[in-house]
C-alpha cells in the first residue's frame, strides 16, 4: 500500500483536531490507520507532545520510521516517543499496537512513502519479535527494537546516540540496532560508544580518517567481532602520520588487521581508499578473504606490480557484480586484467578504470574481454589518454552488451592543441561523430565525455541511473588577483532506439 500526501480537507480536519487535545487521543481507538502517518507528521511540527505520545502507543503498524524527521529535531519529541514506549513495555494486553521497529535511519525517503510494515526481513540476530506487538516474551528477549546508523566523529555532537543509549540501557525489553557504523574519530568517548552497541549487528563499516598516532590496535578487535559484515570501506592513512621512531617498535597494521579479517565471513563488499599501509602486502590481505566478493574497489591506493598480480589472481574476486580500479596503474598488466574480466564476464555490471594512465595498446588488448561481459551496465574509463580511433573500436566491440547503458569517456587526444590545451569546437566535432557511429550501430546508452582529468571532478552518482556530476571545487587560476574557477567542459551524448 502506498501512502500519498493528504488532500488539503483532510489536512484542515487533522488540524482541527489537533487543537482538542482530549478528542484526539480518545479518537485513536476508532481512527483509520491510513490516518496515522499524516496525524503524527502534523503532531509532531506542531509539537503536539502529549498526542504524540499516545499515537505511539496505539500505532497500527509493525515500523515507525522517523530518520527523515530528525532533519527537524527536538528533545521533547524524542522525549515523548520513548514514553509512549515505555508505556507499552509495562502493558500485558495491546489490543491495537502492532509497532515492533522504531526506525531512525537516514535513508533518503520521505517519511510518507516508508510508513507501513516492516520493509527488511533480517533486523538483528539477537531480536525475537512477537508476531501481534510488542509484547515481552518470557525469555526476556527484546520486543522493541532501535534501529539507527551510528556516526562516530571528534567534533559531532553525539548527544543524540548517548541518549539512546542510556534509555536502552535501563529497559529490558529493547534492543539497539546498528546496522551501519560510520567512524571519522576514535577518542574514548566514541569507543564507548562503540562498546556499547551490539557488534554482530552491524552489516556495514566506513572508515575515514587519518590517523595522527600510532591506534589502530583500538578499531581492530571491533572489526573483528562484526562478524555478519557485508560492507567494508577504509579509507585511511597510518603510516604517513606515525613518526619512524614509533613504528619501529610496532607489528606492521596489517598484521592485526588481517587476523581480525578472518572472522568476516559474510563480507561481500570490500572498499578500499588510499589506505597507505596495503602497498606489498595486498597480497595477505587477499588470502585472509573468506568469501567470494560481489563488489571490490581500489581507489588511488600505492600498490606494486605484485600486488596486482596477486589481486587478478585471486580465487576471492570471480563474481564481481562491480570493479573499480580507480587511480591505480595498469600499463603494464593490461593481460592479466583481461583475463580477470574473462572470469567474471557473466556477473560484472560497473566497470570503473579511470585515472589508471591506460593508453591505446592497453585498452586495445583489453577489447576482447569487455565484449563479452553481457551484463555490464557501466564503463567509466575518464582520465585515461585515448585517442578517437580506440573509442571507436570501443563502441564497435560492445555492440552486443544489452545491459551497457552508460559509459564515461575522456576526451579524445585529437581534441587537444599540441600544447594540451582542449579546443571546444573539435570536442564538438567529435561527440557528433560518435552519435553518429551510436544511431549507425542502433545503441540505446548514454555517454559522458570530458576533457579533465581531475580525480575529484566528473565523478557520478547513480540515481535511478541519471548521471549526477560533482562540479571540480578546488582546481583555480588567477584572474588580475583573484581566484576565478576553470571551466571543465563536459559533453553528454544520447542515442535512442
Amino acid at each position: 500500500m502506498n501512502y500519498k500526501k493528504p488532500s488539503s480537507l483532510l489536512k484542515l480536519t487533522i488540524k482541527s483536531l489537533l487543537r482538542d487535545e482530549n478528542l484526539a487521543i480518545s479518537s485513536l481507538r476508532s481512527l483509520p490507520g491510513e490516518l496515522f502517518p499524516s496525524l503524527f507528521e502534523e503532531a509532531y511540527f506542531e509539537r503536539c507532545w502529549n498526542i504524540l505520545k499516545a499515537l505511539v502507543q496505539s500505532w497500527p503498524f509493525a515500523r515507525l520510521p522517523l530518520g527523515d524527521l530528525r532533519e527537524y529535531p527536538a528533545d521533547e519529541a524524542l522525549k515523548a516517543l520513548l514514553d509512549g514506549i515505555d508505556v507499552l513495555l509495562q502493558q500485558e494486553v495491546l489490543p491495537r499496537c502492532k509497532l515492533r521497529v522504531l526506525d531512525l535511519h537516514f535513508n533518503g525517503e520521505k517519511f510518507w512513502s516508508v510508513w507501513t510494515g516492516v520493509d527488511d526481513t533480517v533486523h538483528s540476530v539477537r531480536r525475537q519479535l512477537v508476531a501481534d506487538g510488542p509484547s515481552r516474551n518470557e525469555k526476556g528477549r527484546p520486543s522493541m527494537e532501535v534501529c539507527a546508523d551510528l556516526i562516530l566523529s571528534q567534533c559531532q555532537d553525539n548527544h543524540f546516540c548517548t541518549y539512546i543509549l542510556k534509555w536502552i540501557k535501563k529497559r529490558k525489553g529493547v534492543h539497539l540496532c546498528c546496522k551501519k557504523v560510520t567512524i571519522y574519530s576514535l577518542n574514548r568517548e566514541n569507543v564507548k560508544l562503540l562498546q556499547s552497541i551490539s557488534l554482530c549487528d552491524v552489516e556495514e563499516l566506513d572508515i575515514n580518517w587519518i590517523w595522527t598516532t600510532p591506534e589502530p590496535q583500538k578499531l581492530w578487535p571491533f572489526l573483528g567481532r562484526m562478524k555478519n559484515l557485508r560492507r567494508l570501506c577504509l579509507n585511511i592513512n597510518i603510516l604517513d602520520a606515525i613518526p619512524s621512531n614509533e613504528l619501529e617498535n610496532q607489528d606492521h597494521p596489517i598484521t592485526e588487521f588481517r587476523s581480525e579479517f578472518l572472522h568476516l565471513l559474510y563480507l561481500q563488499q570490500l572498499y578500499l581508499e588510499s589506505v597507505s599501509f596495503l602497498q606489498g602486502h595486498l597480497e595477505k590481505l587477499l588470502r585472509s578473504l573468506q568469501t567470494q566478493l560481489e563488489v571490490f574497489s581500489l581507489i588511488d591506493c600505492t600498490v606494486t606490480e605484485r600486488d596486482l598480480a596477486h589481486l587478478f589472481q585471486s580465487p576471492h574476486i570471480r563474481q564481481l557484480k562491480e570493479l573499480c580500479l580507480r587511480g591505480i596503474p595498469l600499463t603494464s598488466v593490461s593481460e592479466p586484467l583481461g583475463a580477470l574480466l574473462e572470469v567474471n564476464a557473466a556477473t560484472l555490471q560497473d566497470l570503473d578504470l579511470s585515472l589508471c594512465g591506460l593508453q591505446d595498446p592497453q585498452l586495445e588488448a583489453l577489447l576482447p574481454a569487455l565484449s563479452i561481459c553481457s551484463q555490464l551496465r557501466s564503463l567509466n574509463l575518464h582520465g585515461n589518454r585515448l585517442s578517437m580511433a580506440i573509442l571507436e573500436k570501443l563502441l564497435h566491440c560492445t555492440t552486443g552488451l544489452q545491459h551497457l547503458c552508460l559509459q564515461l569517456f575522456p576526451a579524445p587526444l585529437e581534441s587537444s592543441n599540441p600544447q594540451g590545451v582542449p579546443q571546444s569546437w573539435v570536442l564538438d566535432l567529435l561527440c557528433t561523430q560518435i552519435s553518429n557511429i551510436l544511431q549507425h550501430l542502433g545503441y540505446s546508452r548514454s555517454i559522458m565525455m570530458s576533457s579533465c582529468h581531475c580525480s575529484h571532478c566528473a565523478r557520478k552518482e547513480f540515481r535511478n541511473w541519471e548521471p549526477t556530476f560533482i562540479p571540480c571545487s578546488h582546481l583555480y587560476e588567477t584572474h588580475y588577483g583573484e581566484l576565478k574557477a576553470i571551466v571543465i567542459p563536459f559533453r553528454i551524448i544520447r542515442s535512442g532506439i
